[in-house]
């Protein structure tokens, strides 16, 4: 990933670590692998937002194709299988994916059909809604149980209809 993403890419603040850094939040844990076997892959808010990107643009970055376009066509299109009750999320790879609102899904209701999202352990979302262009990234460092009374659910679909609805105010404003 390094080799092929990261360093074409230009990304800097993504990587595994093993070490604390001042300048990402650590999970109190002491992480042994580089290897992507362990909870250890730390992101910036920036770059986080730059992976959204490269996932909306099917790996074009600044003209260049940085890994084939069949590959984020597949990591973004949907695997579940098709006898899942109604009510539960879709998904692809890494990504939880938009297609008719669903009471358990991750994803806002009012988000578009095409719309994807993913989460990290410690509530970080990157939302990509190709039909506007656009990728959201919320930064949440939550470590340990949830505040009594806290609806997970509804937190992350609040957040995905907040960033749907401040799309469609601002293109109400431009026409």
């Amino acid at each position: 990933m390094k080799e092929r993403v990261c360093l074409p890419s230009g990304y800097k603040e993504t990587g595994w670590r093993q070490e604390a850094s001042e300048e990402l939040v650590w999970l109190g844990e002491q992480y042994t692998g580089d290897l992507g076997d362990e909870a250890n892959l730390f992101v910036s808010a920036r770059e986080l937002a730059m992976w959204g990107h490269l996932h909306l643009t099917k790996g074009l970055i600044q003209g260049r194709q940085i890994l084939p376009q069949k590959v984020f066509e597949q990591v973004t299109s949907m695997i579940s299988p098709p006898n899942l009750k109604p009510s539960l999320p879709r998904n692809g790879f890494f990504w939880f994916i938009q297609d008719i609102p669903r009471s358990k899904s991750e994803l806002g209701d009012e988000l578009p059909s095409g719309s994807f999202q993913s989460l990290g352990a410690t509530g970080c979302v990157c939302l990509v809604i190709p039909q506007h262009h656009t990728v959201a990234v919320r930064m949440y460092n939550q470590v340990g149980p949830n505040p009594e009374g806290y609806d997970y659910l509804e937190d992350i679909k609040t957040f995905g209809n907040m960033v749907y609805s401040s799309i469609q105010g601002y293109e109400g404003k431009r026409e």
